[in-house]
């Protein structure tokens, strides 16, 4: 390998999408004195500052990205190990797994929390809030609203599922997974029910159903409030089949799901009726298991813009920051060695496409496997061996 003695100058990288893949990328890049731009579409970055649930960031690859950005430090500061704490039962409420309190080496952190964090760590000045991209060129011109952006090396597509990067590299939208998911919040859950509270613990609490096609995740948040999913195999269209036209009508929604949840055990329902915040709507769509596009020069993907998947297998964001560290190290080879940008980014996606397609098959088996009968003591009979390879 030959190290170049006067590395060519810089390449100029630009970065759509500011979320953890986008952001993980910016700051291995700023560590390694190279140029980028992120442009992102929130007007700024208290948009989303409620948004999102709590991430387990896995040691081999959000972890591991982590510790090369060099924020293990504040990372520890603000992950909970607490939050690791798991409890699986079915629609019945018997437990099948129940952590106890023991560490799995994995601590949760709030997704708005670690965008802080990742923020926090490149100047605000290669940040350009406000800017939603309409489409790319071949040539790496970005459109957006108020006119273009131009002379980039390198734009990559950070912009989650429904990316308009992809579609210049080959348009395969995404299609519906059949998961319905309905996000329901409980704020000050210890006043609001105290046993519930106490029931659901300082992590996760799973239930699945037998044959009903049903289950329902909460996870408990940085600031105590909890966040319910309501997960049904339903059709697409089932919301609007069933008369609900308007989410912001919370207490029709919540009544569809008592409804449909009505021969689950009262302490799991209470999830559903004691909702006091918006009900969000979060059908869950996925790419092709083995998804991949055509290689072009100027342009490439990572995160669920180039492998979107279902939130099943926990593998959504560590993948994209394990992306976000291949390419990162992929650009910094090129600059320093004798290799071109296009050769190095050409590696990286078939990297990429290798560790995506393992991590979508797993997260498509996962989906299945919830919603077979004795779901829950099938999953507690194996958790311990999935955190151990994951």
């Amino acid at each position: 390998m030959t190290i170049r003695s006067e590395p060519e100058q810089r390449p100029k990288i630009a970065i759509i999408g500011a979320g953890p893949g986008g952001l993980t990328l910016a700051r291995l890049l700023h560590l390694a004195n190279i140029p980028f731009t992120i442009f992102e579409s929130d007007k700024s970055r208290e948009a989303r500052r409620v948004t999102g649930g709590v991430l387990d960031l896995h040691p081999q690859s959000g972890q591991r990205a982590i510790r090369e950005a060099g924020l293990w430090g504040i990372y520890q500061q603000h992950a909970s190990y607490d939050a690791e704490a798991l409890i699986i039962t079915d629609h019945h409420n018997q437990v099948f797994y129940n952590t106890n309190g023991a560490s799995r080496g994995r601590p949760e952190i709030d997704r708005p929390v670690l965008r802080d964090i990742l923020l926090d760590s490149i100047p605000e000045r290669h940040v350009r809030w406000a800017h939603r991209l309409q489409r790319v060129d071949l040539d790496g011109t970005l459109h957006f609203p108020h006119g273009t952006e131009t002379g980039f090396d390198l734009v990559v597509g950070a912009d989650g599922a429904w990316s308009k990067v992809r579609p210049t590299l080959g348009f395969i939208p995404p299609f519906y997974s059949g998961v319905v998911c309905l996000e329901l919040r409980i704020s000050r859950p210890s006043e609001v029910d105290p046993a519930m509270d106490r029931m659901l613990g300082p992590g996760s609490y799973l239930a699945y159903g037998g044959d009903d096609d049903m289950a329902l995740h909460t996870q408990r948040q940085g600031d105590g409030s909890l966040r319910t999913y309501a997960l049904l195999r339903r059709p697409e269209s089932w919301l609007r089949d069933c008369g609900v036209v308007d989410l912001a009508d919370r207490e029709a929604v919540t009544a569809l799901l008592r409804r449909e949840y009505a021969h689950w055990h009262p302490d799991l329902t209470r999830l559903i009726s004691r909702c006091n915040e918006p009900v969000v709507n979060r059908p869950l769509y996925m790419l092709p298991v083995g998804h991949r596009w055509p290689h072009r020069s100027h342009l490439t993907l990572l995160g669920d813009a180039a492998h979107l998947m279902t939130p099943f297998a926990g593998e959504g964001v560590n993948t994209a920051m394990c992306d976000a560290l291949s390419l990162a190290r992929a650009i910094i080879h090129h600059y320093y060695y004798s290799s071109t940008l296009d050769e190095e980014v050409r590696a990286y996606e078939e990297e990429l496409a290798a560790r995506a397609t393992r991590v979508q098959q797993v997260t498509w088996e996962e989906l299945l496997g919830m919603f077979e009968p004795n779901a829950g003591q099938r999953l507690a009979e194996r958790y311990d061996d999935l955190v151990a390879a994951g």
